[in-house]
């Protein structure tokens, strides 16, 4: 059985998909400011605001009551847009950014979401970053590219741990610098597109990252002619989801696409019903993307925010058919039940590399004793319709 090629897929459940319109982002209309999710609520803040001001403000938003508050804003002299930011357990981190005066920023400030206060941490050594992106493991922080203030790409690649408040630097991007590219990370892997380079082109290519390896692996290019820079890119509980951004042709975009990691699928999503946009802040919540503020192809700053609920991609147990996998975790072998006849049986890593695929007959094991330790997934295939889909963990 041949690996299936990236395709473009247009479903029914995807155009059932619809944006809804929220209450407004509570003050100054803004673009490149940061947005964050804690405990039901969005945290959004900073960024260049209508008037050509810097922010260092940040609002909550409650998802279940729909309404805007005020909390805490960065210290003083921390107005910047172009930051980073990231969430560990109780608290947002924001990360470096473009301050007034042209300032480059190598902070690193924590907001405690208990205490509503910021305490400053340990900078990252060397040069700031305005635009960088970042992929979040848990404790352990990848700031990935950015632009330095020389307006030189980055093709950097910094660890940050939170539990030791210490910066390590990692092995450079192996395909050049990015700028403003975005990035997420979906059950453990990275992934990183878009971006400018230092030739000021827009790149289409995608990326996984393997942060327990330190090594980049190139998967495929986004399935349009242009490349883009300033998207979104969130990771919902089974998918990614990716939002607007612009290109070399300076045309901004207000389109959706899913992208499934498990069958390296692109998938196209309803556009968001106005005008296309970049820079705006989003965070996802389960599976509710939202957006807000950001530009328009006229400058305009805006200041609407917008959710949509993100589709269910590939899952376990999507069948009529009740097939057992055990043991799970396993070391040696997987068994199936009830035994299955003239089936083909695939394994795929969660970089949708095909691992195995064989055809069995009166059998209902598999030797995965050479795998590597970690999450897989197990297709079932009836010729070529897929009968199931089940997560193993190797250990």
């Amino acid at each position: 059985m041949k690996l299936v090629l990236p395709f473009i897929f247009l479903s029914n459940i995807l155009l059932s998909q619809t944006w809804l319109q929220l209450p407004d982002f509570p003050n100054t209309e803004r673009d490149d400011g940061v947005a964050v999710q804690i405990n039901n609520k969005g945290y959004f803040g900073t960024g260049l605001l209508a008037g050509f001001t810097l922010g260092r403000d940040f609002y909550a938003y409650d998802i279940a009551t729909s309404t805007w508050t005020t909390v805490a804003p960065m210290p003083v002299g921390s107005e910047r847009q172009y930051a980073t930011a990231f969430t560990h357990l109780n608290s947002f981190y924001v990360f470096s950014g473009a301050g007034y005066s042209n300032v480059v920023f190598t902070d690193l400030h924590r907001y405690d979401v208990a205490t509503n206060t910021w305490t400053a941490l340990a900078s990252k050594p060397g040069n700031g970053l305005i635009g960088a992106s970042c992929l979040e493991y848990g404790d352990k922080i990848f700031i990935v590219g950015g632009k330095f203030q020389n307006d030189v790409v980055s093709d950097e690649v910094w660890e940050y741990t939170i539990s030791s408040n210490s910066w390590a630097q990692k092995n450079n991007f192996t395909f050049g610098g990015r700028w403003r590219a975005s990035t997420s990370v979906l059950n453990g892997v990275g992934y990183l597109i878009f971006g400018k380079d230092n030739n000021q082109s827009f790149r289409k290519e995608m990326y996984s990252y393997n942060q327990a390896t330190d090594v980049w692996t190139k998967l495929m290019d986004f399935p349009q002619p242009k490349g883009r820079s300033y998207s979104a890119l969130k990771a919902s509980t089974t998918q990614l989801i990716l939002f607007g951004g612009y290109d070399t042709l300076n045309t901004y975009y207000n389109d959706v696409w899913y992208y499934n990691p498990y069958l390296a699928v692109w998938s196209v999503g309803p556009n968001m019903p106005a005008a296309g946009r970049k820079g705006g802040m989003s965070c996802i919540a389960g599976d509710k993307f939202y957006y807000s503020c950001g530009i328009n192809v006229s400058d305009v700053r805006l200041k609407e925010t917008w959710v949509i609920d993100v589709p269910v991609g590939i899952k376990e147990n999507d069948t009529e058919f009740n097939f057992s996998v055990y043991p799970n975790p396993c070391n040696d072998k997987i068994f199936i039940t009830p035994s299955i006849e003239n089936y083909t049986f695939e394994i795929i890593d969660v970089t949708s590399k095909l691992i195995l695929s064989q055809q069995y007959k009166n059998s209902n094991s598999i030797d995965i004793s050479t795998f590597e330790k970690g999450i897989y997934f197990l297709r079932i295939l009836e010729g070529t319709k897929q009968i199931v889909v089940k997560k193993i963990i190797k250990e």
